[in-house]
């Protein structure tokens, strides 16, 4: 599974927005939807405002 379509709080830096992954795999073993998008802030250090969850 992977997060996609992240939408990353960059308090507008597009600069930085382009710098950001755009997909994070994520581990099998998760499966919180709490737990998975602590992670996903974890991987980069950036809080975001969701995501889409894929196979």
């Amino acid at each position: 599974m992977r997060a996609t379509n992240i939408k990353w709080d960059t308090d507008g830096d597009l600069e930085l927005l382009q710098e950001l992954p755009t997909e994070i795999e994520i581990p099998v073993r998760m499966t919180d939807a709490e737990e998975i998008s602590d992670y996903v802030s974890e991987q980069t250090g950036f809080c975001h405002y969701g995501f889409e969850l894929a196979d």
